[in-house]
C-alpha cells in the first residue's frame, strides 16, 4: 500500500505542473481591465519596479476608473516633462508590502512608495483605499497582491 502510495505521488508530481503565479505586472496585462494603468506605468518606469520581489500590495485602478480624469489630464501626464507627476501618482497606489483584505480591521494609515499616507479601511466587510472602493480583493501573485478599485487615488486632504 505505501509503495503504491508513493508512486501516485511521484506520477503526480511528475505529470502535473507546478502552480506558478506571474508577477504583478504579468497579472495585470493577463486581466485586460488595465490598459490605462499598464500604459502609464511603462511611461512611469514603475513596471520595472513592480516585477522586482516585492512584496508589494497594488492598488490597481481598472480601465473605467481612468474615465474620471479628462484626456487632456491624462495624456498629458504621459508627456516626459510631466513624468515625476506621473510617478507621483501611480506610487500612491503601491505600499511596499503585502496586505489582504482579510488583515485589514478597521481603519489603518500606511506609506505608500511615493512616501505619501493612504487610508485604508473596512467598512461593512468592504475595502476602501482613500475614496476608493476594492471592487476585487486579493488577487495573489508571485511578488505580492493586487485589489481592483474603481477609481485613481487622490491625495489625503
Amino acid at each position: 500500500m505505501k509503495k503504491l502510495f508513493l508512486i501516485i505521488n511521484l506520477l503526480i508530481i511528475i505529470f502535473v505542473p507546478s502552480v506558478t503565479f506571474g508577477n504583478v505586472i504579468d497579472k495585470l496585462n493577463e486581466v485586460g481591465k488595465f490598459t490605462k494603468l499598464n500604459e502609464t506605468l511603462i511611461k512611469s518606469g514603475l513596471n520595472e519596479n513592480l516585477k522586482g520581489n516585492g512584496p508589494f500590495t497594488v492598488f490597481a485602478p481598472l480601465d473605467d476608473a481612468f474615465a474620471a480624469i479628462s484626456a487632456k489630464t491624462y495624456y498629458g501626464l504621459l508627456n516626459d516633462v510631466n513624468k515625476d507627476k506621473l510617478i507621483k501618482i501611480l506610487g500612491r497606489h503601491v505600499i511596499p508590502k503585502k496586505i489582504t483584505s482579510s488583515e485589514i480591521n478597521g481603519e489603518i494609515n500606511l506609506k505608500a512608495i511615493n512616501g505619501e499616507e493612504v487610508k485604508i479601511k473596512k467598512v461593512n466587510g468592504i475595502v476602501y483605499i482613500n475614496e476608493a472602493e476594492v471592487v476585487t480583493a486579493d488577487i495573489e501573485v508571485s511578488n505580492g497582491v493586487i485589489h481592483f478599485i474603481n477609481r485613481v487615488l487622490q491625495p489625503l486632504n
